[in-house]
């Protein structure tokens, strides 16, 4: 099996029907010159055999030559429950907008589906408590103390070590970070603590 897909296939727990995933493929200026094209596309994986043709269709789409792009996971399942109260609000506001003449409000109805997308990935319709620490301009050396450190001092399971462009993303349930955080000051790890973001798969340049 493709090491991405084995990756997002484990990481992507799908045993509480209430939860999906996302997945977002991009294009990123650093990553880029002029003669790149700008992308992004967000996609929805609803169960374990959706991650196979959505990565296919993100690559088929992403296929400029002159273009590097990058693909990143959820770090948490998105509650579709909670997600949908958020979206019925979000279209109850739009439709009061369009009743009083609102243009912006008339243009924001004729993208439901994009709207949806964004009440899935807000920080309040999570539906797992996962924190991701960015490890950034590590040659692996200091990720590799703070995985030690992880692993024999914090109350918690580290889920991920997976390497970045520039460092390492660790995935581990939710804890009490003081104590990791000031690890990380001390060995002087460039960190980023993230309670909800992306947590990088791949890179790729398009092909023909």
């Amino acid at each position: 099996m493709n090491e991405v897909i084995d990756f997002m296939t484990k990481y992507c727990d799908f045993s509480n029907p209430n939860h999906i995933w996302m997945i977002k493929g991009i294009s990123r200026n650093k990553d880029n010159d002029e003669s790149g094209v700008r992308f992004m596309r967000r996609m929805v994986l609803t169960k374990s055999s959706d991650i196979v043709d959505c990565h296919k269709e993100i690559h088929l789409l992403a296929n400029d030559v002159l273009t590097t792009y990058r693909l990143y996971v959820s770090l948490n399942a998105r509650d579709v429950i909670k997600a949908t109260f958020s979206f019925q609000k979000k279209m109850i506001d739009i439709g009061m907008g369009i009743a009083q003449g609102h243009d912006d409000a008339l243009a924001m109805s004729k993208k439901a589906g994009s709207i949806w997308k964004t009440e899935l990935e807000q920080n309040c319709n999570r539906g797992t408590k996962r924190f991701l620490l960015d490890v950034d301009n590590d040659d692996g050396t200091k990720a590799m103390a703070i995985l030690a450190y992880l692993n024999q001092y914090v109350k918690t399971e580290v889920l991920v070590f997976r390497k970045t462009i520039s460092g390492y993303h660790i995935v581990f349930n939710a804890c009490d970070t003081r104590q990791l955080l000031v690890y990380c000051k001390e060995v002087n790890a460039e960190v980023d603590l993230q309670r909800d973001s992306m947590v990088f798969v791949e890179q790729w340049k398009g092909e023909k």
